[in-house]
């Protein structure tokens, strides 16, 4: 992997953009489609590392967003009630500087290097957050992370019917 692909930002507005001006004038990617309107989750996802020195404090924002700290506000803000879906991904590419990190898989670090060839960036770094797909920012953003999630397209929840056959015993 290129060095340039390997960077951790530590300075608020470090995020690139392919697009100009994103969220809340901030830099950003985002890929604009079509999306049909509905009331399902938002997928938030931080791509992580312990051997960067600024992911805790992500770590810590993603915490506060699954303990329902900011659903007041992205309410207030216009968002839904609809539940964020949260997941974190420890990616492997920081161990080679000594400290290898016991989360960290070169799974996630593919996974993320997909998220940044589909918004057509150039540069992975930690703490990185991707909310449904289609934003990008710096992982210790909390205005851009909300913000993010009030105006991220629903998708229609899945619907499905279960049918259940119960045996008695005679």
């Amino acid at each position: 992997m290129a060095p340039r692909l390997l960077s951790c930002f530590g300075v608020r507005g470090s995020s690139t953009s392919t697009t100009g001006k994103g969220i809340s004038g901030h830099n950003a990617a985002v890929v604009a489609a079509d999306v049909p309107a509905g009331d399902g989750p938002v997928l938030v996802q931080l791509f992580s590392s312990q051997g960067c020195k600024t992911s805790p404090e992500a770590e810590m924002l993603v915490s506060r967003l699954g303990r329902g700290d900011f659903d007041g506000q992205i309410r207030r803000e216009g968002g839904s009630g609809s539940p964020a879906m949260i997941l974190v991904f420890h990616v492997d590419y920081w161990d080679y500087m000594g400290w290898k990190d016991p989360y960290g898989s070169s799974q996630w670090t593919v996974r993320q290097k997909a998220y940044i060839e589909a918004l057509n960036q150039d540069t992975m770094f930690t703490p990185q957050f991707v909310v449904q797909g289609r934003v990008q920012f710096l992982g210790n953003e909390e205005e851009i992370l909300l913000k993010s999630i009030v105006e991220a397209p629903r998708f229609p929840s899945p619907a499905f019917q279960v049918t259940t056959y119960i045996t008695l015993p005679c």
